[in-house]
Formats: C-alpha cells, sequence, structure tokens
C-alpha cells in the first residue's frame, strides 16, 4: 500500500512542508494497520496501529504534533489477515536503524499472473542472521526478516553502529541483502526476479536510502512558505544555511502524487541517497 518517508534539517517546520503534498500520503482504505517511525532527540521511537480502518488514513497527521527530521511511515492491507499484531506492524527499528518496505507479503509471481506465497525462505534467509540480531525480532513478516539481514550486512562489515555510515555503504549493504534472497529463491527452484518486494525505505537517522524495486516511486524536494504563503524559490535558498531543506519519497498508491507539481520519477532499480547534509543523489541498485 502506502510507504513515505522524509528528511528535513528542521524538525519544526516539516509539518508545514509536507502540508501542499498532504493528500499523497493518505493511505486509500482498506488499511489492515499502520505505523510511523521517526527520529528524535536522537532517540527512534514508533507510532503504530495494529487495528485495521475502513476509512482513509493521513499518514502524516502524527507529523503535525512531533517535531523530527526524520521519518518513514507505512500502512499495509492485509487481507489473508496472516501478519495481525503490534510486532507485526511496520516499520520496524533496531538501534538506530528505521526499515519499510511495501509488500507485506512475499508473493512469487507465477506464470499464469497468480501468486503462491513462499513460506520457506524466511527459514534460509534467518541462517544468515547473527543470533544476537535474531532476538531483535518481534514479529512474523518477511519484511523483518529482510530488514535483519541488511543488518546482518553491515555486521559483516563492521558498520551496524556507524552514525555516519556513507549512503553508498547502505546501499551496497542493500544491494547484498537482495542478492542474497535472490540466492535463497534460486534453492527454492524460484527464479531471481520472481519475488514481488515493493519498495524499501530505510534511515539510520542521520542519512537514507529509498530503493526503487517493484512499484513506482516519487520524490519530492520539499520547501516552505513565506509570509505570504508563497513557496519560496530554490534560489532564494542557495547558500543559505538558515533555509529549510527537505526530501519526500512516497511509493504506493502514488495516484495522487502523479497528478502534484513538483514530484519527480525515481529510475526503476535504482535508490535514492539522502546524506545528512540533505544533498540527494541516485544510484544504480543491481541486487
Amino acid at each position: 500500500m502506502k510507504l513515505f518517508a522524509c528528511m528535513c534539517n528542521q524538525p519544526q517546520r516539516l509539518a508545514a512542508a509536507l502540508a501542499p503534498v498532504r493528500a499523497a500520503l493518505v493511505a486509500k482504505p482498506p488499511v489492515s494497520r499502520w505505523g510511523l517511525g521517526y527520529v528524535q532527540g536522537g532517540d527512534v521511537l514508533l507510532v503504530r496501529t495494529p487495528k485495521s480502518s475502513a476509512t482513509p488514513v493521513d499518514l502524516a497527521g502524527p507529523l503535525s504534533e512531533i517535531a523530527t527530521d526524520c521519518a518513514i511511515a507505512q500502512a499495509i492491507h492485509d487481507d489473508k489477515g496472516l501478519y495481525a499484531g503490534t510486532d507485526n506492524t511496520p516499520p520496524f527499528r533496531y538501534r538506530r536503524w528505521l526499515f519499510g518496505q511495501s509488500s507485506v507479503e512475499l508473493q512469487v509471481k507465477t506464470a499464469n499472473n497468480g501468486n503462491v506465497t513462499a513460506p520457506d525462505v524466511a527459514p534460509a534467509l534467518l541462517a544468515h542472521v547473527p543470533e544476537y540480531l535474531r532476538r531483535n525480532i518481534r514479529g512474523r513478516t518477511p519484511g523483518e526478516v529482510i530488514f535483519h539481514v541488511f543488518l546482518s550486512m553491515l555486521h559483516d562489515e563492521g558498520n551496524i553502529d556507524d552514525p555516519n555510515l556513507p549512503t553508498a555503504a547502505t546501499r551496497r549493504a542493500l544491494a547484498a541483502t537482495l542478492r542474497l534472497v535472490n540466492a535463497e529463491l534460486e534453492k527454492l527452484d524460484m527464479p531471481p526476479g520472481s519475488l514481488a518486494m515493493g519498495n524499501v525505505a530505510l534511515t539510520n537517522g542521520r542519512s537514507m536510502v529509498v530503493a526503487r524495486l517493484d512499484e513506482p516511486l516519487k520524490l519530492r524536494r520539499l520547501t516552505v512558505s513565506n509570509e505570504k504563503g508563497e513557496p519560496l524559490p530554490a534560489s532564494a535558498t542557495a547558500g543559505n544555511v538558515d533555509a529549510f531543506r527537505g526530501v519526500l519519497l512516497v511509493s504506493g498508491d502514488v495516484a495522487d502524487a502523479l497528478d502534484s507539481d513538483g514530484f519527480e520519477d525515481v529510475p526503476p532499480h535504482h535508490t535514492v541517497l539522502v546524506s545528512r547534509d540533505l544533498s540527494i543523489s541516485f544510484a544504480d541498485l543491481a541486487p
């Protein structure tokens, strides 16, 4: 369903910057559950609602009362009821890391356009996760398992607790995670690329990496309005250290974003790298 991630340099102005695009951050019903992860005072905090909703859910609603410079929000539709409860409600966290993935159920695409679940891939992936990381897994969703495989890749490189980890290193760890997922699928006689995994958003609170895997992904460079309610032009803020800078990425149900000014398409199989100083770059993601 809906996944969005955002970063900015002025937490107290994030809600104002998101106000013009709030329609693109509303999850359409039915919503099985939804959650918001955000960074505040160096802590990674979660607001998760495991109850279903038959009405639209404004995922950015809590941000009107929360001052944060980094957030990931996600709503999911689990029509089979496989992953109920708070522990199965994304996004997921580990220490300073937050993870969202816009697919609650890993499904294998078949030749007749049907879907079959892949229940055996999770145990195979968990075999690659160190015991101390496995103890952090609270739910049963494949997305949480994939998150911990990613953490294992950082652990192998000695980067899991590096607060200043370069975005290129995060991208490499994510690419290695996807390669491992595909390798385990091959062992189950499922060809690489047969698994629909949505899109992925990752952050350690200081930088962010968002990958377009299976769904459209939209990017918007955030601005705030002046006293007259007019958006400040980019030229007016260039070189001004006090100027607001921010970025928003939206995945799933992006029809509203398609009709909104200021959204950019992220190319397929690419990642958006957002550094600590809010500079934005694109990099190929070759799993």
